[in-house]
């Protein structure tokens, strides 16, 4: 019982993490007279945006028990979390690799504990 009740805590922690990475991305400030500049912060509004869904499902539905709530978060982990990580894996320095992945991983670790966490026990 207390586990349902911590799970999408853990989630809405979770989210918050995903959403800083937008924070990461603009610093330093893109310049938007470049498209890459543009394409930055689109990226970050994109995951900020993303991540507040996410906060927002979790503090609400996912914590009254609603089922659907967690089969949101499938798409995003398989979408978007393990393909992020899987170029970060391969595109990124190696140098910076442990530095990069670790908080994916860490937070994509965390959302999924979240879940579990959330999930009501059959009777």
């Amino acid at each position: 019982m207390i586990a349902r009740k911590i799970g999408p805590l853990v989630v809405a922690v979770a989210s918050l993490g995903l959403g800083s990475a937008s924070l990461a991305i603009l610093r330093p400030a893109p310049d938007l007279t470049t498209a890459v500049g543009r394409h930055l912060m689109a990226g970050a509004l994109a995951n900020a945006a993303l991540a507040f869904i996410l906060f927002i499902i979790a503090i609400g539905p996912l914590r009254r028990g609603e089922s659907w709530a967690r089969w949101a978060y499938v798409p995003i982990i398989a979408f978007y979390g393990v393909p992020m990580i899987f170029i970060d894996a391969t595109h990124v320095a190696h140098d910076r690799v442990p530095r990069t992945l670790a908080p994916q991983i860490a937070g994509i670790t965390l959302l999924i504990i979240g879940l579990v966490l959330s999930r009501r026990r059959a009777r």
